[in-house]
């Protein structure tokens, strides 16, 4: 297997595995159900219009427009129930949702890719909430093995608490990713993908070097601590 081959398999395995992941964005995965639907009812809805009343199909697309309209209802039903059992506040524990991830992405890395994570042990609380975490998180993941030159080495997930104070500073925790093979250009192209989400949350994120070489992509959010 060539190495484009062999990057291409990495990325299409982390994409995979971060799917189930992202279950915390119930929420948002019900709202785009509903859309959806909706397009689709929509879609049915203007074929009718033009399809003759003496057609034979009339009455099969007025059910499945009747169908689509149920469908519609029990995905905004189902959003409202998420929601209210979602879990409240606006914020996440950093280092937990690093270790979910973990946990999904370790067993679909190549043979010859490493996950290196790193958390502290106690929650490393952040003014984000889990689900705009864990879509950053998987974004950056997806992006990094994407644009890797080899996935070949050690794939990195840090999550560091920076309580240093300042006039103008408040605690801060950082989340990095990175890998020897990433490319500076491919760092930066990473953090442009979750930074207004990030930005949003009074947070940056930059690409930087990496200790050992390569590069890596650091996420700051403020701590609720």
């Amino acid at each position: 297997m060539s190495p484009t081959q062999r990057a291409f398999e990495a990325a299409q395995r982390v994409h995979d595995a971060t799917d189930p992941f992202l279950v915390g964005e119930g929420p948002a995965l019900a709202d785009q159900l509903a859309e959806a639907l909706f397009v689709v009812s929509a879609d049915v809805a203007r074929l009718r219009r033009t399809t003759s009343h003496h057609s034979s199909v009339v009455d099969e697309l007025r059910g499945i427009d009747d169908a689509l309209a149920a469908c519609i209802g029990l995905a905004r039903r189902l959003s409202t129930a998420v929601r209210s059992h979602a879990e409240p506040g606006n914020y996440a524990d950093a280092a937990g949702v690093a270790r979910d991830l973990a946990r999904h992405l370790a067993p679909a890395l190549p043979e010859a890719t490493t996950l290196n994570v790193v958390c502290p042990a106690s929650p490393a609380l952040v003014a984000m909430p889990s689900s705009e975490l864990r879509r950053v998180l998987a974004v950056l993941v997806r992006r990094v093995v994407a644009g890797l030159i080899s996935p070949s080495g050690e794939l990195a997930l840090e999550v560091v608490e920076d309580r240093t104070r300042g006039r103008r500073q408040v605690p801060t925790v950082k989340l990095f990713v990175g890998h020897r093979a990433l490319e500076p250009t491919e760092a930066a192209a990473s953090a442009d993908a979750v930074r207004a989400q990030v930005n949003a949350r009074a947070g940056s994120v930059e690409p930087c070097a990496r200790r050992g070489g390569g590069a890596a992509v650091v996420v700051s959010l403020p701590s609720a601590c």
